[in-house]
């Protein structure tokens, strides 16, 4: 007997995997945190963190030189977004936190 498991991906866009830096704050702080992007699609993003985000928080988001070809901020892509997730990355050496991100407006290229 065959276990036939359904692992169908429940995402609404296709997610490409990146690993660059990411800039994020809570919505009206000026208080930034670093963190580093897992993948992005069209309708958001993983990033991980060293403290989690509690789900429903509205963020702001800073990708750094997501076009690296570009000067300046057009090299730099920023949207606004809320908190879906956030998962212990279950390192032993430090804490790490992923959180799943969907955008609120349409991002800024």
């Amino acid at each position: 007997m065959t276990n036939t498991t359904n692992t169908t991906n429940r995402r609404e866009f296709k997610r490409q995997r990146k690993e660059i830096r990411v800039r994020y704050s809570l919505l009206g702080s000026e208080e930034y945190k670093e963190a580093r992007l897992l993948d992005m699609g069209e309708g958001g993003l993983c990033m991980e963190t060293c403290a989690p985000l509690k789900t429903g928080t509205r963020i702001y988001v800073q990708l750094l030189n997501v076009h690296p070809e570009g000067l300046g901020l057009a090299a730099h892509r920023s949207s606004q977004g809320m908190v879906r997730w956030t998962r212990d990355l279950g390192y032993t050496e430090q804490t790490r936190f992923g959180i799943g991100v969907q955008y609120m407006h349409p991002v800024c290229h």
